[in-house]
């Protein structure tokens, strides 16, 4: 049945007109504002995502015959309709009554929080159960508004020394960072998803083009680039915020109601390939760990094996300073001269390094076979020792 039908449906079982109004959610959440509309006879009927819908009883107009009928009558009256439409309104709406502040009796949760509450829940048994394909199932509170492009994150807390990490708290400080509405979907008790819309990376990549323009600076940022610049920010504000040990992981836009779980997925797999491989790094992304992930998946056995050979030189890979050279002639694409620059070292030094390297394993790791069978044996020695 149509809303507006069921209203003139109401309307002809209590006798009286019923006056209809709309109001911003968050308006009405505002104590204050809404303690003044029901004070002024006004029943929160219905709720949307975003917006309230307001009932309010007018009399219709008294009949001559009826002319004698005192005000106090009156207000009677009008007080025990209110009553019956309360009565009937808990009979034929029992899914808004039941979330709704109706009379006098606060709701413990708002339509927005049930969605979240249902989705997180469905989320959690679904991967529980080794699912990662579904989709949103019809008729939960919030998908209508998961079919637009948005940007996951996952924020997981290792360990928290300033105070409890609350949602509520996350979630004000995440609009104040993103500047709009986000969507925090509790995961467990140190975990959240995160979804927040896509003009994120639009607006920030027409800012960088417009500052370039400006300083004609030619800037070139990728959709990677942008995604990695906020995760930091991100970072940087929560850990300031709260002192502690936290991870984070970004992916690219989704629409989340066809790929919400595949994507909750890929990033708990992200941050767990980061914090075992990459134990320095707070933040994680898929892209960069497609080779962790691939070798994670080879048996214990065949990596102990693979490791086995490597224990010649064991020594050299527990060495902080060799492996950090390592990782860092790696990640600058076995370039010299940048692997120097980031470590704040003399080329010539590096270059010493990397002949001592070679003394020891019999790998130069400024040829590409060489480099590869080395970047596989740290990776492996590293889950293998874990």
């Amino acid at each position: 049945m149509h809303w507006s039908t069921l209203k003139e449906h109401i309307e002809s079982i209590i006798d009286y007109r019923i006056e209809e109004q709309s109001v911003a959610l968050k308006d009405w959440e505002a104590d204050t504002y809404q303690a003044g509309l029901e004070e002024s006879g006004w029943i929160a009927v219905k709720q949307d995502l975003a917006v309230v819908t307001l009932w309010q009883i007018q009399p219709k107009a008294i009949s001559p015959s009826n002319s004698s009928i005192s005000e106090e009558s009156l207000d009677s009256d009008h007080q025990q309709v209110i009553g019956k439409l309360k009565s009937l309104l808990e009979l034929l709406l029992p899914a808004f009554t039941a979330s709704m502040a109706i009379g006098n009796h606060p709701s413990s949760l708002s339509i927005r929080e049930q969605g979240i509450q249902e989705l997180s829940t469905w989320m959690m048994e679904q991967l529980d159960s080794g699912q990662s394909k579904a989709s949103i199932p019809n008729g939960y509170l919030l998908k209508e508004r998961l079919t637009s492009s948005m940007i996951p994150f996952l924020l997981v807390a290792d360990s928290v020394q300033t105070g409890t990490l609350a949602t509520k708290e996350l979630e004000k400080l995440l609009y104040s960072y993103f500047g709009g509405e986000v969507l925090l979907l509790p995961l467990s008790e140190n975990e959240w998803f995160i979804l927040t819309n896509r003009e994120l990376i639009e607006d920030s990549s027409d800012l960088k083009q417009s500052s370039s323009r400006d300083a004609n600076v030619e800037i070139e940022d990728t959709e990677e680039d942008i995604l990695m610049e906020f995760s930091l920010g991100l970072y940087e504000l929560i850990a300031s915020e709260w002192v502690g040990i936290f991870h984070i992981g970004v992916s690219k836009p989704i629409i989340p109601s066809e790929k919400l779980l595949y994507e909750v997925s890929l990033l708990k797999e992200t941050v767990a390939l980061g914090r075992l491989f990459h134990v320095k790094d707070h933040i994680h992304l898929p892209w960069e760990l497609s080779l962790e992930r691939l070798l994670y998946r080879i048996p214990d056995e065949d990596r102990a094996d693979f490791v086995a050979r490597a224990d010649r030189y064991s020594d050299m890979l527990d060495d902080e300073e060799t492996v950090a050279t390592l990782e860092t002639f790696f990640k600058m694409d076995c370039n010299v001269s940048e692997t120097a620059k980031q470590l704040y070292i003399h080329r010539n030094t590096l270059l010493y390094r990397l002949d001592k390297i070679k003394q020891e394993t019999e790998l130069d790791v400024r040829k590409f076979e060489d480099a590869v069978l080395m970047k596989l044996t740290l990776l492996l020695y590293k889950v293998t020792k874990s």
